[in-house]
């Protein structure tokens, strides 16, 4: 850690960092989490959830993808990568073969400045949410 204190192990962070690994549930919240694993850990709450999401953030172990309803969804892929949000229904995926590179070289940043993350989401209507506004019509 930065501060140079050691880290103890944790079951429970190491539970929650394995169904973020494993999930089927594409970016689960902390609550989605919490839900998954509450009946498995004796003695889970939503607040160490949340406190160990934040530490597995910290340490660089997954990333946190704001999903523009206010929620914080959390991916166990931490390379720099695009990600698709549906505003209609809230499903997040990542972007499959997305040229990361072009994305880079399309932003004239300029030789002053490093970049070290990238965070791209796209926003519209996943297939299911679109299907059911053409249906709508």
């Amino acid at each position: 850690m930065a501060d140079g204190k050691k880290l103890r192990y944790s079951q429970q962070r190491e539970r929650i960092y394995e169904y973020l690994l494993s999930s089927k549930e594409h970016h689960p919240s902390a609550e989605m989490v919490y839900d998954a694993l509450r009946s498995e850990i004796q003695g889970l709450s939503l607040g160490t959830v949340y406190r160990n999401l934040r530490l597995l953030e910290d340490l660089g172990k997954i990333r946190r993808v704001a999903s523009h309803q206010g929620i914080d969804r959390y991916d166990s892929c931490c390379s720099d990568h695009v990600h698709f949000f549906c505003q209609s229904c809230g499903y997040i995926e990542n972007v499959p073969k997305a040229d990361i590179e072009k994305i880079r070289a399309a932003v004239p940043l300029g030789s002053s400045y490093q970049l070290f993350k990238l965070d791209l989401t796209l926003t519209g209507l996943c297939s299911k949410c679109t299907i059911k506004e053409i249906t709508k019509e």
